[in-house]
């Protein structure tokens, strides 16, 4: 079996995919997939241009797709990621797949150590494990839980790379009844990035929760999936009906507006985690965050 290069092949192809520079379906001999396997991974994301690759700033993508390359030989491979978090946001439960060579044969339980001593610092390998050949990281996600840091007291050299300074003196009664109007099933359009046209916004949103561990204040968003910026946009706007900025019930009137320019500012990516992708038979409304995510 030849080995698959980048400058040949755009990614490493798989049965029935159509290969935009060929413009034909791949077949299924051109490449024999061995196993499939879900990485779980934690980043920090401070020094990315996010997960996807990009042409103007290195990815975290990118990154870990090369030290996987090495890993099997030189044989190009193509991480699927569950999501596409923005430049500067971090992950303790992101979630990628991809599709192992027959040759060279890595056990999965020595996988997980031999991709962490290859990659950088910022990215860590939580968890390995097998799925079907057809799963699909993306489209078989059923939900996702993200977490929004807040620092109510005085910002250190290392809070201030993970939260994001604020008035301690929130209404945190107002933040609570804000996100009570944001969640359910509704149309998130007023809460999607202007420069993104969606065709479709609905989303459902099981649970905004807001925690306190010490200084630090913590938005828990737990859903089936959210639209490019949604959260920090919906960040945003808690954030200023705490500050009495707005009043809460106006959270509720943009959000039936769908209009983007009523909303507030979008909260800053550096205070952002990813905390978990969700799939069968998982249950999202049973997450729970037990602290602030950069001390997990």
């Amino acid at each position: 079996m030849g080995k698959f290069k980048p400058d040949n092949l755009p990614y490493t192809p798989e049965p029935g995919e159509f290969d935009l520079r060929e413009g034909r379906t791949l077949e299924a001999t051109c490449y024999k997939p061995f196993k499939r396997v879900l990485l779980e991974i934690s980043y920090d994301g401070s020094e990315y241009g996010g997960w996807q690759i990009q042409p103007n700033r290195l990815a975290v993508q990118e990154d870990m797709q090369n030290k996987l390359t090495k890993l099997y030989g030189g044989q190009f491979i193509h991480l699927i990621g569950a999501s596409r978090t923005d430049a500067g946001v971090h992950a303790i439960g992101f979630a990628a797949s991809f599709l192992t060579p027959v040759r060279p044969v890595i056990p999965l339980d020595k996988l997980q150590s031999a991709l962490n001593r290859q990659l950088p610092p910022a990215i860590r390998i939580r968890n390995v494990r097998e799925v079907p050949l057809d799963f699909h990281t993306r489209y078989d996600a059923i939900g996702k839980a993200y977490t929004y840091v807040m620092n109510l007291g005085l910002e250190t050299p290392f809070s201030g790379r993970y939260s994001m300074l604020t008035d301690p003196r929130q209404d945190v009664d107002a933040m609570r009844e804000a996100a009570s109007y944001l969640t359910g099933t509704h149309d998130y359009s007023s809460f999607v990035a202007e420069r993104k046209n969606i065709d479709d916004a609905v989303r459902t949103i099981y649970d905004i929760r807001i925690q306190d561990f010490g200084n630090f204040r913590c938005l828990t968003f737990i859903g089936n999936g959210f639209l490019y910026k949604m959260v920090r946009n919906l960040v945003g706007t808690l954030h200023a009906a705490a500050l009495h900025k707005i009043q809460p019930l106006e959270a509720k009137h943009i959000l039936e507006a769908r209009d983007r320019t009523l909303a507030p500012d979008t909260a800053p990516g550096h205070a952002l985690f990813l905390m978990k992708v969700f799939f069968e038979p998982d249950d999202p409304k049973s997450f729970e965050l037990k602290q602030v995510p950069f001390f997990m």
